[in-house]
């Protein structure tokens, strides 16, 4: 007698029907928590406990050491600002937290003979030598390569002293203005033209873009330090200089 076999009547049904070439994809179950049970949080509010701005605290500067002057350093350094033709006064010692502070500070009214520097200033002498050689070796001759009749008559910066971070930034290192170390050269007052403020210059083809490279370069033989429009935004508006020391002697000049 011959058997006969019936299909299943769902075999019929999904013949008419593609069927994937793989089965289905298992899906990994997903990682235990190492957090115990009874101490895992409950809520966003746990994992985060409320503080209130009143017990909220800025991040403490890190100290700083200001460099020694001894009496018999000093008396070097005034005679040199006294060749340079500096105006200067010293002032009483500042005194800032973490270490911030001069020990010595000068108050330079003329950076060279007729050069006013402005606002009021406080100032490392071997700071204020070093502006005082960068402005007579390197300033006043690319002044004189102004066409017609044109005088330094000014000098305007935008800080000296002044206890704060590199960039005012919240967190990193001192910046050498918490020492007195530095000074950020805004622009430059001539009687017989019009002032020439730092800023971005390249590509403008003038003399103020020229004069501007000029000094900006120069300053580099005169200070350790050198950062003016394009090292960072936060020097587009001023020629920031310093006499940091780095070990082997090192420059930084952008």
């Amino acid at each position: 007698m011959r058997r006969i076999y019936l299909i299943p009547a769902i075999f019929v049904t999904l013949a008419g029907f593609d069927l994937p070439l793989q089965g289905p994809v298992p899906v990994d179950k997903p990682l235990q928590s190492t957090v115990p049970a009874e101490k895992a949080p409950t809520s966003a509010q746990e994992a985060t406990p409320d503080v209130s701005s009143a017990d909220k605290k800025p991040p403490s500067l890190p100290g700083v050491i200001a460099p020694e002057e001894t009496d018999a350093a000093l008396a070097i350094c005034e005679t040199e600002l006294n060749t340079l033709g500096v105006t200067f006064e010293k002032l009483d010692p500042v005194i800032g937290e973490n270490g911030c502070g001069i020990n010595a500070p000068y108050a330079i009214t003329e950076i060279a003979k007729g050069v006013a520097l402005r606002p009021a200033t406080q100032l490392r002498c071997k700071t204020a030598v070093a502006l005082a050689r960068w402005i007579g070796a390197v300033v006043l001759p690319a002044t004189s390569a102004f066409p017609d009749e044109v005088h330094l008559k000014a000098i305007n910066h935008g800080s000296t002293y002044v206890c704060r971070r590199r960039n005012n930034l919240p967190t990193g290192k001192m910046s050498e203005h918490s020492i007195g170390n530095a000074v950020d050269v805004v622009n430059f007052e001539f009687e017989g033209r019009k002032p020439i403020g730092i800023s971005p210059r390249s590509g403008d083809g003038n003399m103020d873009e020229a004069f501007q490279r000029a000094v900006r370069a120069g300053a580099c033989l005169h200070f350790t330090t050198v950062l003016g429009p394009g090292a960072n935004a936060s020097h587009d508006d001023h020629l920031h200089l310093d006499i940091a020391k780095r070990n082997r002697g090192y420059r930084l000049c952008q």
